[in-house]
């Protein structure tokens, strides 16, 4: 008796120590698990294999083959839908850079390679445990290797790599934000936002890691001067369906990226920013709706103007820019179908432009303007290809020219010599690529750009690489 009972304790041990397929506390264990992973891609692949193998004993569904499955993990053994029933949402993504200026410049055939890891954990409130229409959102970023920013002047050619640090091999949680949707249509926005993600989602520009990798392409360029990376903000959104149809928040002008975004917070100021889209008509509701689109911004944080008028000689110091002002921006969004194949909807054309303006006085840049067809599904039967082709104009404000050009002519010349002039020029460029979407979980992008020289004494740069995206 007694060792029928011994055995009847260690057979109970054993069974509690099986992982289980369902149930809440292996949910909410799973969910503390995929908060503590976020950070870490290499630990959330061997979470994922161990919770598929612990599934398979226990009888979970066998995974997907590996060209149907949507993530190259696939789904766990179950546990990404079940995580995903409870409303945990959580994915990888590992985006790899190979580009190289290839002529025009002094680092010509000096190939950069690079990769972008991001990691995404989305709540949906209710589904959770919480309380209806709370959405969460969580979006942590590594940066690793090099990039061609540097060699590409006032253009970036890797608007991906500029998150979380420029030229800094970093991780940081870049978004943290909650969504309330009061009804169907608004919703209250708080937390720190990442400023391509919130283009991403408006415009659908694909934060460089999809479409277009110029930053002059990712989002309207010169919203840079007074949208900051990562901004501490709070508004409302106006929704249409599932787009975002106008947005009004207010936000700290300095940038969090890498930090908690509370040391001060608003201690330079406030800015404001707001948008509305107004819909064409054509296409249904939805990324390819037909839309033009206005907003603005405006910042209250005092900036530098860049005017030779604001050149001061301070004693001990040298020459220094001593006027200072707000800034503000307008900018103009416009995206059309122009057609549709009658036979499959998967293939379309569309034209998207984006245009701002500044105060020119504060920023170096003035003006920009693109305009670019876009085309999905180029090749019949490759419904996820795309190619597209583009063209940006930065035009540079007149004082940001006829105060730095003097100055870098000046270094230029105690540096060689010889008397040197160099001007400054405003910044034209071009790119066009083709996404062949391999497998659902993997995109392999190849890209080619032209981008002039801001530098008189610089030629025209021409930037070619390839960019591989993996979905774990």
């Amino acid at each position: 008796m007694k060792s029928t009972s011994r055995r009847m304790k260690r057979c109970r041990a054993r069974q509690a120590e099986l992982p289980r397929s369902d149930g809440g506390q292996s949910m909410l264990a799973s969910a503390k698990s995929l908060v503590g992973l976020i950070t870490a891609f290499f630990m959330g692949g061997l979470y994922a294999h161990t919770v598929w193998a612990a599934d398979s004993m226990t009888g979970g569904a066998a995974p997907a083959s590996a060209v149907e499955r949507t993530h190259l993990l696939g789904d766990w053994g179950g546990s990404r839908s079940q995580l995903a029933a409870h409303g945990i949402i959580f994915d990888f993504q590992a985006t790899q850079f190979y580009q190289g200026v290839v002529d025009g410049s002094a680092g010509t055939n000096d190939w950069q390679y690079g990769v972008k890891g991001d990691y995404f954990l989305t709540v949906i409130g209710e589904k959770a445990g919480l309380w209806k229409g709370l959405v969460i959102n969580v979006h942590a970023e590594t940066h690793a290797g090099d990039d061609v920013n540097t060699l590409t002047g006032f253009s970036p050619g890797n608007a991906a790599m500029l998150y979380p640090n420029l030229n800094n091999d970093t991780t940081a949680i870049t978004q943290a934000m909650a969504i309330q949707m009061v009804d169907e249509q608004w919703g209250l926005v708080a937390g720190k936002i990442n400023a391509f993600d919130l283009v991403d989602m408006i415009y659908h520009t694909g934060r460089g890691v999809d479409g277009f990798m110029n930053a002059s392409l990712v989002m309207p360029f010169s919203l840079a001067a007074t949208v900051p990376a990562s901004l501490a903000a709070a508004g409302a959104l106006k929704f249409k369906g599932k787009e975002v149809q106008g947005a009004l928040v207010a936000y700290d002008p300095n940038n969090c990226a890498t930090t908690f975004c509370v040391d001060p917070l608003f201690g330079d100021g406030a800015a404001v920013a707001g948008l509305w889209k107004f819909y064409t008509g054509i296409g249904d509701d939805g990324a390819r709706s037909g839309y033009v689109s206005f907003g603005g911004t405006w910042s209250g944080k005092e900036y530098t103007v860049v005017d030779r008028q604001s050149l001061a000689f301070v004693p001990g110091e040298g020459l220094s820019l001593a006027e200072t002002q707000e800034r503000w921006s307008i900018f103009s969004v416009v995206d059309q179908p122009l057609w549709t194949d009658s036979s499959d909807s998967n293939r379309a054309l569309s034209f998207k432009g984006m245009y701002t303006i500044t105060d020119g006085e504060s920023t170096p840049i003035k003006w920009t303007a693109t305009a670019a067809l876009e085309v999905s599904s180029p090749i019949r039967g490759r419904d996820q290809d795309a190619f597209s082709v583009g063209y940006f104009h930065n035009e540079l404000s007149g004082g940001f020219k006829n105060t730095v050009g003097p100055l870098v002519s000046v270094a230029a010349t105690v540096a060689n010599r010889t008397p040197t002039r160099i001007a400054i020029e405003d910044t034209d460029g071009f790119e066009a690529y083709y996404k062949a979407q391999l497998t659902p979980w993997f995109a392999l992008t190849g890209d080619v750009q032209v981008i002039t020289a801001t530098l008189s004494t610089e030629d025209t740069k021409l930037v070619t690489g390839f960019r591989g995206k993996l979905t774990f």
